[in-house]
């Protein structure tokens, strides 16, 4: 897919807006456009601050407008310019990012965010009085931190009220190829009583490796300890421990949370610390075909997990897994995976998982969210990867993710299913898109708000919790409730995969009902929604021929001035 190509109308707005803005400021030396080695249009310039020069590129992706154009440093990839940067020689992190992208922004709007950011940050001595998008998830977080503690809602509340300045006990350890996770097993307390971690399977304790602990009250004022193992064992001499377990893990209170370490012989080991909130009310196929499909599956929560372990158990042979997030305890009570990936990425567990039920399972597996506070060059490269599947399965549950989706289904002329469960398990939605069969997926959305409308409903959306409330009754949907929407949506899946034809599901969107309610009469009432099975195209193009003629002269010329009399192509 090369926009500035098959958008030649696109293109010379962007051009224009760019010259317009050149025109009515004095901060911006522009240099020329070209194409680099990957097909994307770039536009070279100097930002003018101050006394200072920055040299940028405007770099568009080549799925622009789907996602947005990014502005980095050119040429040096080891400069760092800002705070709001995405690494040395990174993107700027801008107003404007994949979670807020409207398709009507431009690359010259980028470009004046990037002067207000680099303006500001000289301003300020303080950069974090900056407005800044540059917030990062959990998953985001604990990317590179290899040893990790889990510090349960239960292990807090008896580590804020346990009356002894020191306690021993142990931890379990689970090793991963990716992590060491952590989380307290049991402490002796007084009275020969010993307090153990209810909200951890026992279990566990077999299936772990057992790591001796030590929780300490850290005296107040005291500065947290030096990781030398000298200085740090002379610290824990001073906090009266003696003669310490062989490679024990320190757990540290303190009045703003829990510090964790883990000595050896030589070393002292910082381990980072996961503290979860308590959150309240979370609770006859060819399989040798299969074998060579490969599906990419956005969302590996519970309606994600649910699919591609059902894919797995059927024989699909490779899979690539889109997800930032981690696998907390509040999420057991529907997701596929168990207490044993606790703390983990869910893509490296639900991998984990389908290669346990199909051991040749291949599994490629990327911690990014999907229309999130992601880099968009990562994004850029992400929408590549998944339009080469066989399939795409949205499980998300969220419109930014699904907009990236249909820009690889489009890229690739991959199919696509989509997954919903309502608030409180009323019922759910399942939907596919093949090529050339049915409407692009984005007017396949449209069609199915339309057909709501028509019905004198209101849409019922998805929501990031399966929490319905109201007055009088609190709703949740149980794991039964998520297992039926992902075992059709898996079915539908299988379907495309196994390239029935005809397909045994007359429709491509289905309304199941689970409870009476909204327009449910009953369980189980299935309401098939009727869209025409007809391939969408663009609107024409409204330039001219004479002017399209025009604009592929301006790409020509572009690209030889890139890559100089070589055959363009």
């Amino acid at each position: 897919m090369i926009w500035y190509i098959e958008n030649a109308q696109r293109f010379r707005s962007e051009r224009m807006r760019i010259d317009a803005l050149i025109g009515g400021v004095d901060w911006l030396r522009p240099l020329d456009w070209r194409i680099d080695a990957s097909a994307r249009i770039n536009w070279d310039a100097d930002l003018l601050i101050g006394d200072e020069v920055f040299p940028i590129s405007l770099r568009y992706p080549n799925h622009f407008p789907h996602s947005p154009p990014l502005v980095l440093p050119r040429g040096d990839v080891s400069t760092w310019w800002s705070s709001h940067q995405w690494g040395a020689g990174g993107e700027l992190c801008l107003e404007i990012g994949p979670d807020n992208w409207q398709p009507d922004v431009s690359g010259a709007e980028m470009l004046e965010s990037a002067q207000r950011l680099l303006t500001m940050e000289r301003e300020f001595e303080d950069t974090q009085q900056i407005p800044s998008r540059h917030e990062t998830t959990l998953g985001q977080r604990q990317r590179m931190v290899f040893s990790r503690f889990l510090a349960t809602p239960e292990f807090r509340k008896f580590a804020s009220s346990a009356l002894k300045d020191m306690l021993y006990g142990k931890a379990n350890l689970a090793l991963h190829d990716e992590s060491l996770v952590y989380h307290a097993s049991h402490f002796a307390i007084a009275d020969n009583n010993t307090w153990r971690d209810i909200s951890a399977p026992k279990f566990l304790d077999q299936e772990c490796y057992n790591v001796d602990c030590i929780l300490i009250r850290r005296p107040t004022g005291d500065q947290l300890p030096q990781t030398s193992p000298v200085e740090f064992r002379t610290y824990l001499d001073h906090l009266g421990v003696g003669q310490a377990p062989a490679r024990p893990l320190i757990l540290l209170l303190r009045d703003d949370g829990i510090s964790a370490y883990r000595i050896y012989a030589d070393s002292v080991v910082t381990v980072g610390v996961i503290a979860p909130d308590d959150i309240a009310l979370r609770t006859s196929l060819d399989r040798a075909a299969l074998a060579s499909r490969t599906v990419a599956v956005a969302g590996c929560g519970s309606v994600g997990s649910k699919i591609a372990v059902s894919l797995a158990r059927s024989g699909v042979g490779r899979f690539l897994l889109l997800d930032d997030d981690l696998l907390l305890p509040e999420n057991l009570v529907r997701n596929e995976l168990d207490w044993r990936d606790i703390a983990t990425h869910k893509v490296d567990a639900v991998g984990r998982r389908i290669q346990l039920v199909n051991p040749e399972a291949v599994v490629e597996v990327r911690r990014h969210r999907l229309g999130g506070h992601e880099a968009s060059g990562s994004l850029e490269t992400l929408i590549e990867s998944v339009s080469k599947a066989d399939l795409i399965v949205d499980a998300a549950s969220n419109s930014e993710a699904f907009n990236y989706l249909c820009a690889a289904a489009s890229a690739g002329e991959t199919p696509m299913v989509w997954a919903e469960v309502h608030g409180g398990g009323i019922g759910g939605m399942i939907a596919r898109h093949r090529p050339g069969i049915e409407p692009s997926p984005a007017m396949m959305r449209l069609g199915i708000e339309n057909w709501c409308g028509e019905k004198g409903i209101p849409t019922q959306r998805a929501e990031r919790r399966y929490e319905d409330r109201d007055a009088d009754v609190t709703w949740i949907a149980e794991d039964a409730d998520v297992s039926v929407i992902a075992a059709h949506a898996a079915r539908f899946a299988l379907d495309i995969l196994a390239e029935r034809s005809p397909s045994i599901f007359p429709h491509s969107v289905y309304f199941i009902g689970l409870a009476e309610g909204w327009f449910y009469s009953e369980p189980f009432h299935t309401e098939p929604v009727i869209l025409p099975l007809l391939a969408t195209t663009e609107p024409p193009s409204v330039l001219d021929d004479v002017t399209k003629a025009e604009e592929m002269k301006v790409v020509m010329s572009i690209m030889k001035r890139s890559f100089g009399e070589a055959d363009p192509t």
